[in-house]
C-alpha cells in the first residue's frame, strides 16, 4: 500500500518542478527547497527528482519536436535547404556543460543543498538583471535558424555555470542569448532545444549512479510523480514561454533575491 505523505510529496514535488522548468528560476533550486523544507532529503527523493525532471523534458521535446525535426532536417515536408541553424549548432552549445559535467560529477552533486542553492540564485539573479539592463537595443538574430556558430558557443560556455545547482540552466542561456544579440522568443526557444539532450542525458546518468537505491516498493510513487510533471509541464509550457518573453528578466531576478532570503530567515 502506497504511503499518503509519499504520494502527497511527489505530487507537490512534480507540480513545482513542472512550473517552474521554464521560468529561469531554477526548477533545481525550488525542488531543493521544497524537499529540505517537507523533510524529505534522502536518497528516495533523489530518484524521485530524476523521475519528475524526465517527465518534464518529455513535455519540451513534444512541445518543440517540430521544431527540432526542422533543425536536423529530418522533416520531410519540410522544403527549406537555407537551414543553418543543424545539430553542429546543438552539439556545440551542449558539449561544455556535458564534459564538465562528467568531470566534475562527484564534486557537483556534493554542491546540492540549500545553503548552496540560497547563493546561486542570488549570483543567477543578478545575470539575469544585467542581461536586463544591457542588452542591445537591436536584435541581430530574429529566427532560431541564424544563430551562428559563435552565438551557440558562448551559449554552451556559459552554460557551464548551471552546473551549480539553482543557478538556471534557462536562466543562463536565455539571458546570454539576449546579451548576444539574438530576439528573446528565439533564444527561448533555443534555451529549451538544447536544453532536451542535456536534461535527459543527466537523468539518465543520475539514474544509473543511483539504481541501486531503487525499491521495487517505491516505484510507483516515483511514476506518480513523473506523470504529475509531465501533465503539469504540457498544460503550463506554452503559457509559461509567453511570460518570459513578456516578462522583463529584472522581474526574475528580484523573484530569486527574494526566495534566497527566504531561506536565509527561514534556515
Amino acid at each position: 500500500m502506497l504511503d499518503l505523505y509519499q504520494v502527497v510529496t511527489s505530487v507537490i514535488i512534480g507540480i513545482i518542478e513542472g512550473i517552474t522548468e521554464f521560468l529561469p528560476i531554477s526548477s533545481t533550486a525550488h525542488m531543493i527547497i521544497a524537499s529540505h523544507w517537507l523533510g524529505i532529503e534522502n536518497n528516495n527523493t533523489k530518484i524521485l527528482e530524476i523521475f519528475i525532471e524526465f517527465g518534464s523534458v518529455l513535455s519540451i521535446l513534444y512541445f518543440f519536436h517540430q521544431k527540432i525535426l526542422t533543425i536536423i532536417n529530418f522533416n520531410l515536408n519540410n522544403k527549406n535547404k537555407k537551414i543553418k541553424t543543424k545539430i553542429i549548432h546543438i552539439i556545440i552549445a551542449i558539449f561544455p556543460t556535458i564534459f564538465f559535467g562528467l568531470i566534475f560529477y562527484k564534486q557537483i552533486k556534493l554542491l546540492f543543498n540549500i545553503q548552496n542553492v540560497m547563493y546561486s540564485l542570488i549570483l543567477g539573479g543578478i545575470f539575469l538583471i544585467i542581461a536586463e539592463i544591457f542588452k542591445p537595443k537591436k536584435y541581430s538574430t530574429y529566427n532560431i535558424n541564424d544563430i551562428s556558430l559563435f552565438q551557440s558557443t558562448i551559449i554552451g560556455l556559459l552554460q557551464i555555470f548551471c552546473l551549480y545547482p539553482g543557478f538556471s540552466r534557462a536562466g543562463i542561456t536565455i539571458a546570454t542569448g539576449i546579451l548576444l544579440g539574438i530576439k528573446r522568443s528565439v533564444a527561448i526557444e533555443f534555451s529549451f532545444i538544447i536544453s532536451i539532450p542535456l536534461i535527459m542525458g543527466a537523468s539518465f546518468l543520475d539514474f544509473i549512479n543511483n539504481i541501486s537505491d531503487v525499491k521495487i516498493s517505491e516505484i510507483p510513487i516515483f511514476f506518480i510523480g513523473f506523470i504529475i510533471s509531465f501533465i503539469v509541464s504540457l498544460s503550463c509550457i506554452k503559457k509559461l514561454l509567453q511570460v518570459i518573453n513578456k516578462i522583463s528578466l529584472i522581474f526574475f531576478g528580484i523573484y530569486r533575491f527574494i526566495t534566497a532570503i527566504l531561506i536565509y530567515f527561514i534556515n
